[in-house]
């Protein structure tokens, strides 16, 4: 790979030095953002940026190891992450890297010397009312809706994610060596190169919009999706049925997209989709059906369109709530 291969960065920091200095501090919201433009601004970028991210924090199950420190310290420098030092040890520093490695390489000749396969855990918590766009050290990327949790845990030869909580929508690096399986609502998908929906709630749901996915549940016949079907979970196991898979993922890009669909669903999927709650003032609302599309960036666009197309009423509680209640209800 060469700087010619990658798209040049926006004005600015250096991207290069902001993905070296994510390796050993949290990037402020501004770094981030500027880093993950220029990962999404090419291939060539994006498969720079998980190869450093996977390599390195593979390094860094051995850094105490006397031929690690030193090479790690030697990538630092390259990437300008240490104060420069000065005379013999400058050089020496120097001599540790072969002619021209940059921070991916550094951390590549390490990652050669390590021995053992130890796994690795991230955590990621989505902000409370914004999705999260993740990009994993593998290369495969997540979408996590506002106030989503799952965890990832990394070996030589699995990929494993919990989600915990939220939505999460998947577009999964291919690896024949190490299996991608998402662990969810008591059930095992298992990926091969695949780009699928994930949806919470009282019933989970998962929509496959490309690929090829198995959904596993205990005492349960394993369920293999292909492009275009929906998973169902029931009481026991649960059913495939053709759906609107792209409409199902909607969200990740700020909008939901109902079919008849009953409101007790919606409220849920709002809830989830914003990052605050929607809240039924009577379960009997539940019945009424919603349908049509709705952007969810801003709170009072939805509830003028939940107004507009159902008898209700709806208003903002103390606690952040929105509260749903029947119009006759709001009439002196």
């Amino acid at each position: 790979m060469t700087p010619s291969d990658i798209a040049s960065p926006a004005p600015g920091r250096d991207p290069r030095q902001l993905l070296a200095a994510s390796l050993s501090r949290a990037l402020t919201e501004a770094e981030q953002l500027s880093l993950d433009a220029w990962a999404a601004s090419s291939a060539a970028a994006r498969e720079e940026v998980a190869q450093t991210r996977e390599i390195w924090l593979a390094a860094g199950l051995a850094a105490e190891d006397p031929v690690i420190r030193r090479l790690r310290q030697s990538a630092r420098l390259t990437a300008r992450l240490n104060p420069p030092q000065h005379g013999r040890s400058a050089a020496l520093a120097r001599r540790w890297l072969v002619g021209g490695l940059g921070l991916a390489g550094a951390a590549a000749l390490v990652a050669g010397v390590m021995l053992v396969d130890r796994p690795r855990t991230e955590r990621y918590v989505a902000p409370d009312h914004a999705v999260a766009h993740l990009a994993l050290a593998d290369g495969s990327r997540i979408a996590l809706s506002p106030g989503g949790v799952l965890t990832v845990r990394w070996s030589r030869h699995a990929r494993t994610v919990d989600l915990a909580k939220g939505d999460a929508f998947f577009e999964v690096s291919h690896d024949a060596r190490r299996p991608f399986t998402v662990a969810a609502s008591g059930r095992t998908l298992t990926v091969l190169g695949t780009r699928f929906n994930v949806a919470g709630g009282r019933h989970l749901t998962v929509s496959l919009v490309q690929g090829s996915l198995r959904v596993g549940a205990p005492g349960a016949v394993d369920i293999v999706l292909k492009p275009g079907e929906r998973y169902v979970a029931a009481k026991m196991g649960g059913r495939a049925e053709m759906a609107d898979v792209v409409s199902d993922a909607a969200w990740k890009d700020g909008r939901l997209v109902f079919a008849d669909t009953g409101l007790t669903e919606a409220a849920e999927r709002l809830s989830r989709a914003a990052g605050r709650r929607f809240v039924l003032a009577d379960p009997a609302l539940g019945a009424l059906r919603l349908s049509g599309s709705m952007k969810v960036e801003r709170i009072e666009d939805v509830r003028s369109v939940l107004e507009a197309g159902l008898p209700v009423a709806t208003h903002l509680a103390g606690n952040g709530d929105i509260v749903i209640t029947s119009v006759d209800e709001t009439r002196p």
